[in-house]
């Protein structure tokens, strides 16, 4: 058996600043380390050589001094390493990364592969998917079990409402989640002293094909299809005010929502054509995802952003329906022009979505092209940019048009701080969105749209071993909430998770859970926020007993008004806040909810 763990060497996000003068990220004098996720990645890959017997060999793509984090590896056990390092590999962006990955593990073979479900710097979650496309490889993703048997892996996947079981036939990647083990942390002593003796092999891009000038506008920034066209720190600027009284912490409260204002829905009326001269009109396109037959709140909102690009584009507002289900003309009062139905099986199967996505590309040609940045979508979205090797954006905030019909794309990373400006050079233009960006329009009775369907291909090379969907605990919730309470340790076990759910019931505020209560088991995983778990945007975000390290603030960075309440005057999540209580929370809270509840 062998196993090949794709790493990445990162700059520590709590460390990333952004110059004000120059606009350029300050890359100097920032630690660098193994991305987290690739941490868990090559522990389970040394668990599962100690059980089945093989060799675990990392693999990674990068400067000279990447090589560090492959001597990482080599000290949590790994055998030996694969160094791809040639300047023509620079400036890649997934699709680039993903195929020279694609060549490195032709030539390296495999039986599995291994890698973090995303990177903590660029957080597109998206190289996983591409790099099994250009392998023809089944991929599973944001997995935290996994077993091998009889030549197939067996593997758990995270959902936004719980987890999927699958079978598949070996090869195959897989992307892991943190929850899969405890992952093991060298000492910087251990990585310093432990030897590579020869183990760490050195590739070119002359080691991956017979003629790099006939491949050398597929490697690195020529291969790439989308650019950055700049960079800017959108950290937002909390007040950080720490009042006396519950009842003052309310009332600052209102105040700054009322403040802050903002529309509700988007607006029905699209807005003029861009572009001085008179030329072709494009369509958008959003992709709507079904929960139990009804759309998800994300694609509510893809649409409602749609008609402003749809106008901007001087064409339709349309949605491409990911499942067979009645209620399509319910799209057309959310705002939806034209209806293309694609009838997917309503248990997920990665390969039957990602290639029904593939054939509504290839047949209707859209312009942009939306999807949601639910774990689904990221899933068979990549895939389908992967195998069509179109340029994709992951997990967009916000979106735009310019004069010549190009899609602007504001993608976030290193937790959401740094938002990279992005246009892509392919078309159609492909974009995952996160939820909580946009508004939807308010929906209105009696409007119609043009509706057909496409033939899909429903045979799969997955099999659909287990199915836990706990509604009652669907972290999607979370990406509509208005309102959001997020529980920390400070709270004090599962009685005060019970407590404080109840309080939070009395504001309607979605329950949230920072790393430490998640990791308890006190609530599911995935309401977790933070670095390495959901983004959110509520308009009111409560903190309760939550610490508020910067791996868990970045969590929250689009959140309206933050208040805080935590018994030690001194923690962090008072920087992070724009109001804040000290004192014991069950004394604070309580009254807090009595002067909010019924106005917000």
């Amino acid at each position: 058996m062998k196993i090949v763990v794709l790493v990445k060497q990162v700059p520590n996000p709590s460390h990333v600043k952004l110059d004000p003068e120059t606009r350029r990220l300050v890359r100097e004098g920032v630690p660098l380390e193994l991305n987290e996720f690739d941490v868990y990645a090559v522990t389970e890959a040394v668990r599962l050589r100690d059980e089945h017997g093989g060799e675990v060999v990392t693999m990674t793509m990068g400067p000279p001094q990447a090589e560090e984090a492959l001597r990482t590896t080599l000290a949590m056990g790994a055998d030996r390493a694969v160094h791809l390092s040639d300047r023509v590999f620079a400036v890649a962006d997934t699709l680039g990364t993903s195929r020279t990955l694609g060549f490195a593990l032709r030539k390296e073979g495999a039986d599995l592969v291994l890698c973090g479900r995303k990177t903590v710097d660029s957080e597109t979650w998206q190289v996983p998917a591409e790099t099994a496309a250009f392998l023809g490889w089944p991929q599973l993703t944001s997995v935290d079990r996994l077993v091998l048997v009889d030549g197939r892996v067996r593997a758990r996947r995270e959902t936004d409402e719980g987890y999927d079981t699958y079978e598949v036939d070996l090869p195959a990647l897989v992307s892991v989640a943190e929850s899969i083990n405890e992952g093991v942390w060298p000492a910087k002593r251990d990585v310093e002293t432990t030897p590579a003796d020869g183990r760490i092999a050195v590739w070119e891009a002359t080691d991956l094909v017979d003629d790099v000038q006939e491949y050398e506008t597929r490697f690195g920034q020529t291969g790439s299809p989308t650019r950055v066209l700049a960079v800017r720190d959108v950290t937002p600027e909390r007040g950080g005010e720490v009042v006396a009284t519950p009842a003052e912490a309310a009332e600052r409260i209102l105040a700054l929502l009322a403040e802050a204002g903002g529309p509700e829905t988007s607006p029905w009326e699209k807005p003029e054509r861009l572009g001085e001269k008179p030329g072709a009109s494009y369509d958008c396109w959003s992709v709507v995802e079904l929960v139990e037959g009804r759309p998800r709140r994300v694609s509510l909102e893809l649409l409602g952003k749609g008609r402003e690009l749809a106008g901007k584009l001087g064409g339709l507002n349309c949605a491409v329906v990911m499942g067979d289900q009645d209620g399509d003309r319910d799209l057309a009062g959310w705002g939806a022009e034209r209806i293309v139905v694609l009838p997917v099986p309503d248990d997920y199967l990665p390969d039957v979505y990602a290639r029904a996505l593939r054939t509504f590309v290839e047949q209707v040609a859209p312009h942009v092209l939306l999807i949601p940045s639910t774990v689904s979508g990221r899933d068979y979205g990549p895939r389908a940019a992967g195998e069509l090797e179109l340029g994709m954006t992951g997990d967009c905030v916000d979106l735009g048009i310019d004069k010549a019909g190009r899609l602007i794309q504001y993608k976030p990373a290193y937790g959401g701080n740094i938002v990279s400006v992005i246009m892509g050079a392919t078309t159609p233009q492909l974009a995952t969105v996160r939820p909580g960006m946009f508004p939807p329009v308010e929906p209105r009775d009696g409007a119609t749209a043009e509706i057909s369907s496409l033939d899909v291909e429903r045979g799969s090379r997955f099999t659909l071993v287990e199915r836990e969907h706990r509604p009652d605990t669907a972290g999607y919730e979370l990406d509509a909430a208005r309102v959001c309470l997020c529980i920390g340790k400070g709270v004090g076990g599962p009685q005060g998770v019970a407590e404080a759910e109840a309080l939070a019931a009395r504001l309607g505020a979605a329950v949230a859970a920072s790393r430490d209560v998640a990791d308890a088991g006190w609530l599911p995983k995935n309401r977790q926020i933070g670095l390495t778990g959901r983004a959110i945007a509520p308009r009111l975000l409560l903190e309760v007993g939550v610490r508020g390290a910067f791996e868990h603030s970045v969590g929250s960075v689009k959140a309206g008004v933050i208040a805080a309440l935590n018994s030690n005057g001194r923690a962090p999540i008072f920087e992070h806040a724009d109001v804040g209580v000290v004192g014991d929370w069950r004394e604070t809270l309580p009254p807090l909810v009595d002067a909010l509840e019924g106005k917000l």
